[in-house]
């Protein structure tokens, strides 16, 4: 019976933890007192009598309701003690006989909780009737996963004692109870309830101290009282709609910890820079090598290259691709659009001709700004514009008038338009308004307090959107804009001198690059570095630690997808004692919520997925009203038409009110500091005839994260892995090739018939299978296994 009942348990219960779980569990426990209202007791009862169940089956049930919200699972499983003197002989006995049951229940959202109390009742039942079986033998027959980490079977015990105390009275001694302050936890949570002299409940919580604190363990006894009286009170609500939330807390997630408000002019992405010009038209404005231009210079060239794009047919809602590499005209270019009144899309010269294609097609473009050098390596087919060709030479530089522009600018048109990795196999593009974006920045030069004595180096690539900050941002307050030369970014060594040389204050990273800057123990960040903004991927602690000792700079870690116009959340780090960098608040005017399925709160500490609103939201995806609608939905705790942005990541509320980042809820992924869609890997994979199947997955190893393809040949093909990362290397950008290829014969599948993930081999990482490495860590080990092999 057992080995069938508890088949396929999961062997813990993910409760949300104020710290991860030890090695070895301490054993120091603590202990919260709570209580239940008589009334909702004489319910408790009254209504178990009309189900033919008993007042414990109501309250195992409700307890399995509170532990299915916390954990996000529906598998759950409680211990319980029973007397074990099932037989008459041994009612006078003395002597140990308890054992422990093991009560497993199946928490579904669909059920009533009436319906799930009869489901309670049945397997309470069966379990009490094979309640003989010792709880050591069992877990000796089953053998589940032994860990001194925490304990087996069940981490959650619930001792009903439905008796009132009474005072023992014994000859010649006098009996009390005596308080024990040193509490002894066995278990994750040990939930006591026993009979109060005034008819309700007296009941305690033990914790385990390792993993809780005493305010969380309070609010889990007071989660259980309010969903005890709840479903009491009406035994028809089902489960999904049961809340674990009072008024406080929901208060406290969604409004409290979301007071983002603040005034935002109503402006342009350029105005900033056009007042900059007004005031400082002498000041160096953008570097690049040995090219340097005023802000009066700069402008002068975006006002020719606007004009032509004016005579082109450029005005607002019309877009306009910037292809070329990094460079000053580049940032005129992208500049010159905007003066125009149109929006721009970045396109990678260096990205395969297939996906460029698909981007020009998705965004019909007017036309495409690039240089004569970068023309050769463009799609054919559309008007391409030189930025340095004799062409723009005729055009004024005088300022634009508004009375030039084909339409009145306005903050809702659109200014930008990044293609995204797509899960579909097509890349998709996100509009991003004026509005969107000036919020953005806004914040950012109010926070890090920039003025004209900053400068900020340029070297993301303009098709992510952490370029927008470094593009826009300096000149916005007169500060100058250092432009690293064209694959820079990819070399520390020559970001740390063009820092240095420059005088550099700020600059952005992602994670995994800043470890590599500062993995050589002589390496320093450039005292001119007073800020270092990070986004992109998560952040490790030991990372923040290794920057603090080689510099003084401050340390902000952002979050943000492309969708929420580059950065929603940021967290300062200051260096307290966290077990994880968080993602942090919401900035001005963005709003964060973390919600379940049917779009309610979780409670503080409970993962749910991150739903963003507010001002910073994309209009949506070009030219795809269907994926906007998927993606964008209707904000349920904003004004009318508001809408929020469903991330699908995973997060939660710390008790500070900083949102934690823990993971994705689909198969996007983040590699490299890239979020990528595995979707489109595969869509390329199985577009080679080659290929019947393909499934991508990220395997970690000391080198970091890998994409890692795995693939099921077409009858009677063959696939070589080195001639298949080739050609997926022709129609993806270089970071979307998998670093390895496995060829199988067959997929391991589920019952669902869905590809088992987990099943799949490990990756034989060789020379030929191996991504060509970038990192100096990654090319010596590869020229190591060069040799060796």
């Amino acid at each position: 019976y057992w080995a069938g009942v508890l088949a396929g348990l999961p062997d813990v219960l993910a409760l949300p933890t104020d710290r991860p779980r030890p090695a070895v569990r301490s054993g120091v426990g603590g202990c919260v007192e709570f209580a239940v209202s008589s009334v909702t007791v004489g319910r408790v009862r009254s209504w178990a009598r009309e189900r033919g169940a008993t007042a414990f089956m109501v309250v195992h049930a409700a307890l399995a309701v509170v532990l299915s919200k916390l954990s996000g699972g529906t598998d759950i499983a409680v211990g319980s003690a029973v007397a074990g003197r099932g037989e008459a002989a041994l009612d006078d006995l003395v002597g140990m006989f308890v054992n422990t049951l093991v009560l497993r229940v199946e928490c579904d959202p669909g059920l009533s909780f009436t319906e799930l109390v009869d489901r309670v009742r049945e397997r309470d039942l069966e379990a009490f009737a094979h309640a003989d079986v010792p709880f050591e033998a069992l877990v000796e027959k089953l053998n589940p996963v032994r860990s001194q980490s925490f304990s087996p079977l069940f981490q959650v015990m619930l001792a009903f004692q439905n008796y009132t105390r009474s005072q023992v009275e014994l000859p010649g001694l006098t009996i009390a109870p005596v308080q024990v302050d040193r509490v002894a936890a066995q278990f994750d949570l040990s939930m006591s309830l026993g009979e109060a002299a005034d008819g309700g409940y007296e009941g305690s919580l033990v914790y385990a101290a390792d993993i809780f604190d005493p305010g969380t363990a309070a609010r889990i006894a007071e989660r259980f009282v309010r969903v005890l009286e709840a479903v009491v009170d009406d035994p028809s609500v089902l489960v999904r709609d049961v809340s674990v939330l009072d008024a406080s807390e929901r208060a406290l997630v969604l409004d409290t910890w979301n007071e983002s408000g603040h005034r935002v002019p109503e402006g342009l992405l350029l105005d900033g820079f056009a007042d900059q010009v007004a005031r400082t038209p002498d000041a160096p404005a953008v570097v690049f090598e040995d090219q340097s231009l005023t802000y009066a210079q700069f402008d002068a060239r975006v006002n020719r290259v606007a004009r032509l794009l004016i005579d082109a047919g450029v005005g607002p809602e019309s877009l306009v691709a910037v292809g070329m590499r990094r460079s000053v005209e580049m940032m005129v270019g992208i500049y010159a659009v905007l003066r125009a009144g149109g929006g721009y899309v970045p396109i990678d010269p260096d990205q395969p001709r297939e996906r460029n294609d698909h981007v020009l097609e998705a965004a019909a473009p007017v036309c495409v700004l690039t240089t004569a050098a970068d023309r050769g390596v463009l799609p054919v087919g559309v008007e391409l514009v030189e930025v340095d060709g004799v062409g723009v030479s005729g055009y004024s530089s005088e300022p634009v008038a508004g009375s030039e522009l084909r339409g009145r600018v306005r903050p809702d048109n659109v200014a930008y338009v990044l293609f995204t990795s797509g899960s579909t196999g097509r890349p998709k593009g996100v509009a991003v308004s004026h509005r969107a974006i000036v919020n953005q920045l806004s914040w950012m030069i109010s926070e890090y307090a920039f003025t004209d004595s900053d400068a900020v180096v340029q070297k993301t690539p303009i098709t992510f959107d952490a370029s927008v900050l470094e593009l826009f941002g300096p000149l916005a307050v007169g500060a100058r804009l250092v432009i690293a030369r064209p694959d820079g970014h990819r070399d520390p060594e020559y970001l740390l001198s063009l820092i240095a040389a420059e005088g550099v204050t700020a600059a952005v990273f992602v994670p995994s690059m800043l470890g590599t800057v500062l993995a050589d123990p002589e390496v320093r960040i450039p005292d001119s570095v007073r800020l270092v903004y990070v986004g992109g991927e998560d952040l490790p602690v030991e990372l923040f630690g290794r920057l603090a000792a080689k510099s003084e700079a401050r340390l902000e870690n952002m979050y943000g997808p492309t969708e929420v116009a580059v950065t929603a959340t940021s967290y300062r780090c200051d260096g307290r004692d966290v077990r994880t960098v968080p993602i942090g608040t919401p900035l001005w005017n963005t709003n964060g919520y973390v919600l379940d399925a049917r779009l309610q709160p979780v409670p503080v500490g409970v993962a749910g997925e991150l739903y963003l609103g507010g001002v910073q939201i994309a209009r949506g995806y070009q030219g795809r009203a269907d994926l906007t609608a998927e993606r964008f939905v209707a904000d349920p705790f904003g004004a009318a038409g508001a809408r929020l942005y469903r991330t699908g990541d995973l997060v939660r509320w710390n008790t500070s009110g900083q949102l934690e980042f823990l993971g994705r809820t689909d198969f996007q992924v983040e590699v490299r500091g890239l979020r990528i869609e595995l979707g489109e890997i595969e869509a390329a994979l199985v577009a080679l005839e080659e290929i019947a199947q393909a499934v991508v997955v990220v395997h970690e190893n000391d080198l970091g994260r890998h994409l890692v393809g795995y693939v099921v040949a077409a009858g009677g093909r063959s696939v070589d892995p080195d001639t298949t990362r080739e050609a997926v290397g022709r129609a993806l950008p270089a970071y979307m090739v998998p670093d390895a290829v496995m060829v199988l014969d067959a997929f391991p599948v589920t019952a669902s018939e869905k590809v088992d993930r987990k099943a799949l081999p490990p990756p034989r990482w060789n020379t030929r299978e191996f991504r060509a490495p970038t990192t100096p860590v990654q090319q010596v080990v590869a020229a190591v296994f060069a040799d060796v092999l």
